[in-house]
């Protein structure tokens, strides 16, 4: 394009050559696209604001929404969560079957696919990072998948030799594991990094239990794969923050990683990391102190790694309260002056609001003064835990009588007598024990990965969360092996029916498993069971004899014979004294949660004011819907966009609906239902004149959709 009008007869002719040029390589219905018609970067650009300027699909007309495509893979696969990039006229997605792969995104033809070579089967992705190329470079795709960093070329889907090892690095480069650890500490990301200059910065995935490592932020040359700098999150001897911790807690310890996802200030140059919980997460009796870097929000130096700023939001935790959702860079008017500004939502449900340079809270942060009893051998929980003034919380603090389900009065005397015979703690700082907890906000939130979106004109940030109890226990190892003579039926019933159901075949809070376990090498299943994967925690502090049962029948193997396979683990190979109970939700003895509705919603917040607009419920359930009971909202994971139309979109609902929502109101626009659940952040873009909305859509085995994408328009 020619920037200047006056340009030299020679330099328009050249202008006009390179235009030729140009032109023979660019589709001709994107030759025009700029920055506001595509969907460059996760969340739309680097601010994470999951806002686009588009506004040819609004309030008017999102009604007349039809689908236009629908590109499904061939196979069986794993959930996706994965928000599509549109750039430069293709589309980069990522498939159920484990394979990237590049779309019209006019069509949703295949242009090409690239199956990453790592066989770990507990990879889960979100995105990936275009870097536009430059200096002869090709424009590549950076991503995780497994424990391996890869660089693939964005024209033709193929690896860029000259980066790393012929176009892949190590992901366990810079981490503190030793080789002989790595089958034992799993690393991996599950959210995509941001480019600086020539720096690809990037967090990690860790174990949540022990052993694991510390999460610590790398910068990667993007050009060749080279280490450039490391931010450590569990501070070294002599850096700030070690005497956070005991002695040499980066050789015990682990966690502190950012597995979110981040933001960029360009013009700064800082990129804001919010870091996760400790490993192990809900026992803290080895990792006395407050835990910096641990459940932090980070400012970091992009082009050193140096640390400009800090914010601890939850001193030494032990609730498993990452800030597992990326921070959005928003502007806002506060005390008659615009400031830049970064917020943070949380699984609490709080915003935390910064100013973008100095770190300075824009509403007070109060240090307020919590339970610190611990029946735990060795655990002191900290004194105080920071809650902000403003915004109020967007979801139920403690799981107050108030909150009780009242669907029945036998169930809400259910609920009163399993606290009082039980014990259980029902506040929101109340240390974990052996005799239960039940916690609101859980630790699937408040808000999760989906994050929050922001509309830059209003100066509103819209956030869906949970609003569910969560049940947590801590367990003591040792008296895990009273169970070893269980089935493996049993066992799975004990541990893994409550998300995927006593006939597999999944839950509100879990996917349909019955088919695709089978396909599962049997080593993989067994590492997946033991490593996990979001929100499935690892079950690796289960005695390695529960473990077998528990695959040979998944498998449909018999126990004994189990194919040579010898069960000599009676006890679990942790070292560690305590594992936790797993993620499951406390309902009523019919199986709804015990709390009354809306189980998940979406809400408005203006962060100039701090005042929360609306908040409507998110999706149905639909067992309650058929007892009268109608706007329940239900499980929730992923998140949604807003525009310039004035639309809230999201899926993320498991009831497997995609919607349309009003930015002024909350009222529905439209919605549809889809063949899988969208657990994911859309992406829209414009070709021409048109708007698309594009979102993944998880496989559904009792319908026969293999998972994939479908993409909407106006008629």
């Amino acid at each position: 394009m020619i920037k200047n009008k006056y340009q030299s007869l020679t330099g328009l002719l050249a202008g006009s050559l390179f235009l030729a040029l140009l032109i023979a390589f660019v589709p001709e219905k994107h030759q025009n696209s700029s920055v506001d018609d595509e969907w460059i970067h996760y969340g739309h650009d680097a601010s994470n604001n999951k806002f686009s300027p588009l506004s040819i699909i609004n309030t008017q007309n999102v009604s007349q929404l039809k689908e236009v495509w629908n590109y499904q893979d061939s196979k069986d696969g794993s959930s996706i969560l994965f928000n599509p990039l549109i750039v430069k006229g293709r589309m980069f997605a990522f498939m159920p079957s484990d394979k990237l792969v590049a779309l019209n995104p006019e069509t949703g033809k295949l242009i090409w696919e690239f199956f990453p070579d790592s066989t770990d089967v507990s990879t889960w992705t979100r995105g990936v990072t275009f870097h536009p190329g430059k200096n002869g470079r090709p424009d590549a795709l950076l991503f995780v998948f497994g424990s391996t960093l890869y660089s693939v070329d964005a024209s033709t889907g193929k690896l860029i030799k000259d980066f790393g090892d012929q176009g892949k690095v190590d992901f366990y480069t810079g981490l503190s594991v030793e080789p002989s650890m790595k089958k034992r500490v799993h690393v991996t990301a599950n959210a995509p990094g941001v480019i600086y200059g020539d720096y690809f910065i990037v967090g990690c995935k860790v174990p949540d239990e022990l052993p694991s490592t510390s999460g610590d932020i790398r910068a990667f040359n993007v050009n060749t794969g080279k280490l450039e700098w490391v931010f450590h999150t569990i501070p070294r001897e002599g850096e700030f923050g070690y005497t956070t911790w005991p002695k040499n807690a980066r050789q015990k310890n682990g966690g502190a990683n950012c597995w979110g996802g981040m933001a960029l200030d360009e013009k700064l140059g800082i990129v804001y990391v919010p870091t996760a919980s400790p490993s192990f997460d809900f026992y803290g009796a080895d990792r006395e102190g407050e835990n910096l870097f641990a459940n932090c929000l980070l400012a970091l130096d992009a082009k050193t790694g140096k640390r400009i700023w800090h914010f601890q939001t939850t001193h030494h935790d032990l609730w498993d309260r990452d800030n597992g959702s990326p921070p959005n860079l928003v502007q806002v008017k506060h005390d008659g002056k615009l400031i830049d500004g970064v917020a943070l939502v949380t699984k609490m449900g709080y915003v935390f609001m910064f100013d973008r340079k100095t770190g300075k809270p824009l509403f007070p942060i109060n240090e307020v003064a919590v339970p610190t009893k611990s029946e735990m051998p060795g655990e002191k929980p900290w004194p105080t835990q920071p809650i902000p003034s403003k915004p109020a919380p967007f979801s139920r603090q403690g799981f107050k009588p108030e909150y009780f389900s009242t669907i029945s009065p036998e169930v809400t005397q259910f609920i009163k007598d399993q606290i009082a015979e039980n014990k259980y703690n029902t506040g929101i700082y109340e240390p974990p024990s052996l005799h239960g907890s039940l916690v609101v906000p859980a630790a699937h939130g408040g808000a999760n990965w989906g994050g929050a979106s922001f509309n830059p004109n209003t100066g509103v940030m819209f956030v869906n969360a949970i609003d569910m109890p969560w049940f947590l226990q801590l367990k003591d190892i040792k008296s895990l092996k009273k169970d070893n003579a269980e089935s493996g039926e049993n066992l799975f019933k004990m541990y893994c029916s409550s998300c995927h159901g006593a006939d597999q075949k999944g839950t509100n809070f879990g996917p349909d498993i019955s088919l695709k376990v089978k396909s599962y090498v049997r080593e993989n299943l067994e590492n997946f069971i033991k490593k996990g994967a979001e929100p499935m925690p690892s079950f690796q502090h289960l005695p390695q004899q529960q473990i077998d049962a528990i695959t040979a029948f998944l498998k449909g193997i018999d126990e004994v014979a189990d194919n040579g396979k010898t069960s000599d683990g009676d006890e679990s190979a942790t070292k560690e004294p305590y594992g936790f109970s797993g993620y499951e939700f406390f309902k009523d003895p019919n199986g709804i949660p015990a709390i009354k509705p809306p189980f998940a919603t979406l809400n408005a917040i203006d962060l100039n004011s701090g005042e929360i607009l609306w908040q409507v419920p998110l999706g149905v359930d639909k067992k309650l819907e058929a007892k009268g009971i109608k706007n329940s909202g239900i499980f929730t994971r992923g998140g949604g966009i807003a525009t310039a139309g004035g639309l809230i979109i999201i899926g993320a609902t498991v009831d497997q609906m995609f919607r349309v929502f009003d930015q002024k109101t909350g009222k529905i626009l439209w919605e549809k239902e889809l063949p899988g659940s969208a657990t994911a952040v859309p992406s829209t873009y414009s070709i021409g004149k048109k708007q698309y909305i594009t979102v993944a859509v998880s496989p559904n085995p009792g319908k026969g959709y293999y998972g994939g994408y479908i993409t909407f328009s106006l008629e």
